[in-house]
Formats: structure tokens, C-alpha cells, sequence
């Protein structure tokens, strides 16, 4: 048997194992996979309060599995934040019951510590609309794609980064477009493992795209802005080239309708102040959503594990905790610490 590699915390995040019975074939092969290889693990279930009787049973079989119930309503992207948020692991890994099998997690984990790098699971198909998402997608500042997949692992340094992010669900799905953030893809493959899992059903699939859809549309808010200040500024020249033609015209003599000028004049003045309006609204709009922050994703309400990290530490260290607790009295201490010739004289 290979060596455990035990200079890395490893963290695995579930956010859709909502029922235990199809759940748990995957969540033992995720377990039986991070024991065989590492000595320090953690699998986290993110779930919605109520569900826990379910999950019972697998706290005392699985070790390591730690089980977070949240608020009812959240979608699966708010709870991948709440298992990033709560995760431990100095590599964390978030990840989904029916991506599990066509992932090679462990090659994953060892690539984002080796490289300090998001690493995204990249799947082959490509949908018709990834022009659409990328432009919207840059528009926004995220590096959003429809061939990226829910399976992703970060490194500590770079979670924390993303989780500070004013807009953390789309952070950890589409990694924002920094040149100061390593991002790598892994390709997706098929494994030996098949989760007995069925992929999410067609409305659940519709309303998480179009949640994440929205949030993109929220986030170009920025730069959507930028493109009406611009167009105002285009405004206002173009009424100040009118309003100047006007003037030449009436200079010259030209023949024009009668009160053809003071409507023009009107025209053109209306034009330049609504450009000017135009343009302050989106520059202080632009500012106040740059110094806006996210909103509070403080959802967790319990937390039930079977984790125990380092009790194989005190086993390899030799450390006796039978009796930690045990404090000896001034009296014994002094009497262990005696010597001899006293000890002899206090017996006699």
C-alpha cells in the first residue's frame, strides 16, 4: 500500500445529494477514493434543513462526512458557496453526485496544489448559445463558458479571493476575469466508477441557467452603463452640430418654413440637456454598483459530522488521552518530584 500523502487537507462539497439513497454509492466511492490516498480528508453535504433523519446513517458508516443543513430556498449555486464558505481543506473541491464519475478528482486536487490554480472540468459538447455567454460573460468580468462544468477544485488562496468577490455564486461557477488568477481545465473523462444518479430534471436545469443568466445580465450592469454614457456623449454632439447647422442656416439667408429655426433650436437644446442627464445618471449609477458589496450568504443553520482528523496523529505519537483530563494534585506532584532520601524519610 502506497504512502498517505498527509501535507494537504483535502475538502470534497456535495450541494445536490439531496436524497441519501441514491447519494450514497457516490459519497462511498468519494470516500473509499480520498482514504486510499490521503491522510487528511473531508467530505461536506450541503443540504436544506429537514432532511438529516436521511442522512444518519451514513454519519456513522462514512468517516470524515460532515453534513451542513441551510435555510429552504436556495438554489444549488447559493449552497456551492455555503460548502466553499464552511470547507476546511487547504485544496477544496466542489463537485456534483452525477459529474463525479466522468471526473478525475484526485488529478484534479494534485494539479490546482501543484500549479496554486482554479482547476474547471471541461466537458466536450458545446451548446449553440457559447457566443452568446462568452460576450455576456465578458461583459460582466467572468470568464463564463457553457463547456465548463460544476466540477472545479481551488486552492485556499484563491477561494478566499473568490469568496470575498461581490458576487460569489457567479465567482465560483465562471472564474472572474483576472490576470493575477491561474485558471486550467481538465477534460472531461469517463471513469469505472457510475454513480446510480440521474441528472437534474429539465426545470431544475432551466431555473439555475437562468439564475446564473440574470446575475451575468446584473453584473454587465457596469459596463452596460458605460455604453449609455457613451452614447449619450454621442447625443450631445450630434444636437451641438445640429444646433450649429441651424445657426449657419439662419445666417445665410437660407429659405427655410417659418418657425422652422426656433423649433430647431428647441429640438436640438432638448436633445443636448436630456444627453447631459443621460450621461450624469449612468456615471453616478456606474460608481454606486462598483462600491456596492454582496449581499449576506450567512445561511447556514446546523452542522452534524463524524469527522475526527487527527486521531490518527495521537495514535502515531503515542499520546495517552485516557486521561487528559485528569489533573494531578500539588500534594502528588511534589511527592513525584522528591528525592529519594526524602521519600524514604516521609515513609519512615
Amino acid at each position: 500500500m502506497s504512502q498517505l500523502r498527509d501535507d494537504i487537507l483535502v475538502s470534497v462539497c456535495l450541494s445536490d445529494a439531496h436524497n441519501p439513497a441514491p447519494a450514497r454509492a457516490c459519497l462511498e466511492h468519494l470516500a473509499d477514493m480520498l482514504k486510499t490516498r490521503y491522510r487528511y480528508w473531508e467530505i461536506l453535504v450541503v443540504n436544506e434543513t429537514g432532511h438529516e433523519t436521511g442522512f444518519e446513517e451514513m454519519l456513522i458508516a462514512l468517516p470524515n462526512l460532515r453534513y451542513l443543513s441551510v435555510a429552504r430556498g436556495l438554489d444549488n449555486n447559493q449552497r456551492r458557496v455555503v460548502a466553499a464558505s464552511e470547507a476546511i481543506g487547504d485544496i477544496v473541491v466542489i463537485t456534483s453526485l452525477h459529474e463525479v464519475a466522468s471526473m478525475d478528482i484526485p488529478a484534479m486536487i494534485e494539479q490546482a496544489h501543484a500549479n496554486s490554480a482554479v482547476i474547471l472540468g471541461l466537458r466536450q459538447a458545446t451548446a449553440a448559445v457559447e457566443p452568446v455567454i462568452i460576450a455576456l460573460g465578458r461583459a460582466s468580468g467572468f470568464q463564463a463558458s457553457t463547456k465548463d462544468m460544476q466540477t472545479a477544485a481551488f486552492p485556499r488562496a484563491a477561494l478566499n479571493r473568490l469568496l470575498d468577490h461581490p458576487n460569489p455564486v457567479l465567482a465560483l461557477r465562471f472564474p472572474p476575469r483576472d490576470t493575477s488568477l491561474t485558471v486550467l481545465r481538465q477534460a472531461q473523462q469517463r471513469r469505472e466508477f457510475t454513480a446510480a444518479t440521474h441528472p437534474p430534471g429539465f426545470l431544475s436545469r432551466m431555473s439555475t441557467r437562468s439564475d446564473l443568466l440574470m446575475r451575468m445580465v446584473t453584473e454587465a450592469g457596469p459596463s452596460l452603463l458605460s455604453a449609455v454614457a457613451l452614447f449619450s456623449v454621442v447625443i450631445f454632439v450630434g444636437a451641438f452640430l445640429f444646433a450649429l447647422y441651424v445657426v449657419i442656416v439662419y445666417l445665410t439667408g437660407a429659405g427655410t418654413a417659418e418657425g422652422w429655426v426656433t423649433l430647431s433650436f428647441a429640438i436640438s437644446g432638448m436633445l443636448g440637456f436630456v444627453s447631459i442627464a443621460l450621461f450624469a445618471i449612468s456615471v453616478t449609477l456606474r460608481k454606486m454598483a462598483e462600491i456596492i458589496r454582496g449581499s449576506a450568504t450567512d445561511h447556514l443553520i446546523t452542522e452534524r459530522s463524524s469527522v475526527d482528523l487527527f486521531s490518527s496523529v495521537a495514535h502515531a505519537l503515542n499520546v495517552d488521552t485516557d486521561d487528559s483530563l485528569r489533573q494531578d494534585t500539588p500534594e502528588e506532584t511534589l511527592a513525584a518530584h522528591a528525592p529519594p532520601a526524602q521519600q524514604g524519610k516521609e515513609g519512615g
